[in-house]
């Protein structure tokens, strides 16, 4: 158990018997200006009785000496008879018998553990019975992790979680060491995963080893394991073997042709393009491509669903949570997505949209956040780029909305529309002649160069936290300022 002592004899760097207030000046330089005693003021232990706040008399040693101001005045009226009548005269008469006497009351409390010290200099020295910060040990590191194993490392004299050099403790939901604070924190895009994906809703990064492959082409099919060298045959069969947690690996098929199937996702799973391809996919049966359910939680990105035939959407949430990214959702007969159940849809980098009478985007219940994305709707009464019961709650920012009808492009009451080009907030008409994209009928919504509006050059606004790049990973700006509209940028 640790405990406080006091010496036998008076601690003579302690401002008490030292010279009082000019010593606490000399230690602290004016942040512990007065000297005071333990008992008196506990907060002076560990700064040689120096304190921030003024004392009461009985409890001031102004001028130390053993002397309270009650005692010896003399140095705070600054008189010429300080030090050589009544001053010298008492300190060589009385100063050292009342030090004796009172020092074993009232000297400075050696500290015998950790639990006798305080923030600021939370561990106990034993050798010289001060309270010292974590640099003052001898062992740094292994001081702050007996102390706080969340927090291991000492830096700069306090104990902080992780370091730039170190951040082996940051694992779980909290993987990454955010250096300006040194602290463990989630990751918030996938580039900060880079053996896995980044689960966006919970912050941590997919284990490295529940990464499943599909590649309808390998020589292996049927018969394979998911692995890159023995990949499944098609999307079902990953997402029936994934666990809790996965990241799906799609491969290209010959021919760019897509995969022809409809999932549905009651788990968490990440399905990404595997790097340099463009692999794609087609609703099935009359369904859409991917439904995520009610417990789904999905990250796409580098995905093309197309073609979907019998009225079905690309893609549903339907009370679960999706994230797609670069990815292109286009010309499908039920239009690009559904959010319906409550869910929720965040799209960023993306084309959505078709030459079709559909509500490209239909919101029935859940909510939309859209930031750099292309969506654009065919002719016809009903079309819509994107539509909503109540957009409360939901966004659309730096992005372009368009639509070959003379309808609204966006029906969606209560949404923010934020430095996004509309045909309505532009004044331009937008229709199958004005030829402001690659091949809007086929699902390219690529800017044309020459041909589009030019104020869709800067009719965005780039802020920290935004994408780095387009749907072609061409870089966006770094610095918070003008940028295209949409999910493409002309380089």
């Amino acid at each position: 158990m640790s405990a406080c002592i006091t010496t036998s004899e008076p601690n003579p760097d302690h401002c008490r018997y030292a010279d009082g207030d000019q010593t606490c000046a000399e230690r602290f330089d004016g942040e512990r200006p007065f000297c005071s005693s333990s008992p008196c003021t506990p907060s002076g232990e560990g700064f040689y009785g120096c304190v921030d706040e003024l004392p009461t008399d009985e409890c001031y040693y102004a001028c130390g000496d053993d002397k309270t101001v009650e005692e010896d005045g003399s140095c705070l009226t600054a008189g010429e008879g300080e030090g050589e009548g009544e001053g010298e005269g008492e300190g060589e008469g009385e100063g050292e018998g009342e030090g004796e006497g009172e020092g074993e009351g009232e000297g400075e409390a050696a500290c015998m553990g950790d639990a006798d010290c305080s923030e600021g200099a939370p561990f106990c020295d034993l050798g010289s019975g001060e309270c010292v910060d974590c640099e003052g040990t001898a062992d740094p590191d292994g001081a702050c992790a007996a102390a706080d194993p969340g927090q291991p490392l000492c830096h700069v004299g306090v104990c902080v979680a992780c370091t730039e050099e170190d951040g082996s403790v940051c694992t779980g939901s909290t993987p990454l060491c955010e250096v300006e604070t040194n602290t463990c924190v989630g990751c918030e895009e996938h580039g900060q995963c880079p053996e896995s994906a980044c689960n966006l809703a919970a912050g941590n990064c997919i284990d490295p080893g529940d990464i499943l492959h599909v590649d309808g082409d390998a020589q292996t099919c049927p018969g394979g394991d998911g692995t890159e060298a023995m990949p499944y045959c098609t999307l079902l069969e990953a997402f029936v073997a994934a666990p809790a947690e996965a990241l799906i690996i799609v491969h290209e098929l010959t021919g760019n042709d897509p995969y022809v199937e409809d999932v549905a996702l009651m788990g968490t799973a990440a399905v990404f393009g595997a790097p340099g391809e463009d692999p794609g996919w087609q609703g099935s049966n009359g369904a859409p491509a991917l439904t995520v359910g009610g417990s789904g939680v999905l990250f796409m990105r580098d995905i093309m669903i197309a073609g979907t035939q019998n009225g079905a959407p690309g893609l549903e949430v339907v009370g679960g949570s999706a994230w797609v990214e670069q990815a292109k959702i286009v010309n499908n007969t039920g239009g690009g997505i559904v959010v319906d159940g409550g869910g929720a849809l965040v799209l960023e980098n993306s084309f959505v949209g078709g030459n079709e009478n559909q509500r490209i985007i239909d919101v029935v219940d859940g909510q939309l956040s859209v930031v750099f994305s292309t969506i654009g709707a065919g002719f016809g009464n009903t079309a819509r780029a994107l539509a909503c019961t109540d957009g409360s709650g939901s966004t659309i920012r730096n992005s372009i909305v368009v639509s070959y009808s003379d309808q609204p492009e966006i029906d969606c009451p209560n949404i923010q529309v934020v430095d996004s080009f509309t045909e309505a907030d532009s004044g331009m008409t937008f229709d199958d002649l004005s030829g402001w994209f690659a091949d809007f009928e086929g699902g390219d919504f690529h800017l044309a160069p020459g041909m589009y509006p030019p104020t869709i050059e800067t009719t965005a606004t780039w802020t920290p936290g935004d994408p780095p790049t387009d749907i072609d990973d061409d870089p966006r700006p770094t610095e918070e300022g003008p940028d295209f509209a949409g999910a493409d940028r002309i380089p």
